[in-house]
């Protein structure tokens, strides 16, 4: 298969539906509460980044380059640098910029590097962007497991279950690492990836199948919250939703259009989202509206600049090398 494969165009929409689903959880973030049973609701939408990342890591990079996995290894690595150095740089930007955010103060960069050790390793200090933090890693990881194993799948299921098994060990040593958690989220997407989208898609295309399983789920997190489990089997669930939602979805064509164009954007569409937050707050500080119109108008304006944001920049790669160079030199 050459390494002009088709986009499948309803997993660019689920990304693109996560990236609206992180602005959600953010503006809540930024406008409504840092707290909440609103949460347990949305737990998934972190998660389900690095679990789509495994997924289209197996799926889609092996046949894409012909199966040469030394050179999937090698790309990964590089996609994995890149985030750990945009996760840095824009983490320092961020702490000299800014003074606070919905967390409160920033620690500053002093602060910053001060934590290093819990952010870098465990991932259990606060950060901004911290979904950049574990993909980072794990992008490295899969290459490493598919050139070792050759994209077996019983090779990955061995390592999810070593994996899984870790995570089981330290929490009964109450020890967590949330870096970790999201390592076996993004090996469970590997381990899904190996499977061929239109057999997965056969599995989960009736409601009798999927509607049972969600109203379970939810009412599982309802009773006793989001332990790692259920997060993992929340991750799958949303996605699968989400993924089947984008093939009935493809008629409604400009909306369609705008979220698949997110998805494919959806790095940049992530941090884009946090500055215009960031400034629609410090703007709304300064308007005496009533709440619920402030609410609704930080909402809207919040979804609709991020699109449009993603837009420009599709625009402006198609018009100016420079600019596509540019992106592709940071983000491709």
């Amino acid at each position: 298969m050459s390494a002009d494969i088709q986009r499948n165009s309803a997993l660019d929409f689920t990304k693109g539906a996560l990236v609206l689903l992180m602005l959600l959880y953010h503006w809540i973030n930024y406008f409504v509460s840092t707290e909440g049973a609103i949460y347990t609701y949305l737990r998934f939408v972190t998660s389900s980044f690095i679990f789509i990342t495994g997924f289209l890591t197996s799926s889609i990079y092996p046949a894409k380059h012909e199966f040469n996995y030394f050179y999937v290894f090698e790309r990964l690595v590089q996609r994995g640098i890149k985030l750990l150095v945009i996760f840095t740089v824009l983490n320092v930007l961020a702490n000299l910029i800014f003074s606070a955010n919905y967390r409160g103060e920033m620690p500053g960069v002093q602060g910053f590097f001060d934590r290093a050790g819990d952010i870098y390793i465990s991932g259990n200090a606060k950060s901004s962007f911290w979904v950049l933090l574990p993909i980072g890693y794990f992008l490295p990881i899969a290459g490493t497991l598919l050139l070792v194993g050759g994209g077996s799948r019983l090779f990955l299921q061995v390592v999810l279950c070593s994996v899984m098994l870790s995570i089981v060990v330290l929490n009964l040593w109450s020890v967590s690492s949330a870096n970790l958690e999201m390592l076996g989220v993004g090996v469970l997407g590997l381990v899904c990836g190996t499977y061929p989208v239109n057999k997965v898609q056969r599995v989960f295309n009736h409601l009798l199948i999927l509607g049972p399983l969600y109203i379970g789920y939810t009412l599982a997190i309802s009773i006793w919250g989001v332990p790692y489990i259920l997060q993992l089997v929340g991750v799958c669930l949303n996605v699968v939703l989400i993924y089947m939602a984008a093939i009935r979805c493809s008629v409604m064509r400009t909306v369609y259009d705008r979220v698949v164009t997110l998805g494919q954007y959806s790095l940049f569409g992530y941090i884009a989202q946090i500055g215009i937050l960031h400034f629609l707050r410090k703007l709304m500080d300064h308007v005496d509206f009533p709440a619920a119109l402030v609410l609704s108008i930080s909402l809207i304006s919040a979804g609709f600049l991020t699109i449009f944001s993603v837009m420009v920049l599709d625009e402006a790669k198609k018009k100016f090398s420079v600019i596509r160079s540019l992106y592709e030199g940071v983000f491709a």
